[in-house]
């Protein structure tokens, strides 16, 4: 019997594990190379875990060029995908401080622009670590635990 229990609980932590490892970005494939413009107004934003979220109606943005200074995280020019000009689309931020204490400082309502990857892998969610501020201030976090790619496999 207690062997039985021993097994469960292996297997219990080998998928929780799993899990958490997915979920963290381990398991995603970010494409660098073509950072995603976002600029539009915020209908609605989260800051709890694991992710803070970010809902933008996307707008046509007055600019692609950002300035966003992040070689590491963006290896290709910006660009404005005619698919999301329109739409609401949904961005994880980095689960960091850096991002969760943005809680007063974004509202429903307020203009943001934000520099999104596209994970290669299904469901192909974005995520970003770049956002411009209603007023004009830059929030960039530069590490990370999620896979980058220099354009989808």
């Amino acid at each position: 019997m207690e062997i039985r229990k021993f097994i469960y609980l292996v297997a219990f932590l080998v998928l929780a594990s799993g899990i958490a490892g997915a979920h963290h970005g381990v398991m995603g494939l970010y494409d660098t190379s073509t950072p995603i413009v976002l600029e539009g107004r915020v209908t609605r934003a989260t800051f709890s875990p694991p992710h803070p979220v970010v809902v933008v109606a996307v707008e046509r943005p007055t600019t692609t060029d950002l300035g966003a200074g992040r070689p590491d995280e963006f290896t290709g020019p910006p660009v404005v995908r005619p698919e999301d000009v329109g739409v609401e689309r949904t961005v994880e931020l980095s689960p960091v401080q850096t991002f969760y204490a943005l809680w007063s400082r974004i509202k429903v309502g307020n203009r943001v622009t934000i520099l999104a990857l596209r994970n290669c892998r299904d469901p192909h969610e974005l995520r970003s670590s770049w956002i411009r501020l209603e007023d004009g201030t830059v929030v960039s976090y530069d590490r990370g635990l999620h896979r980058k790619t220099d354009g989808c496999p």
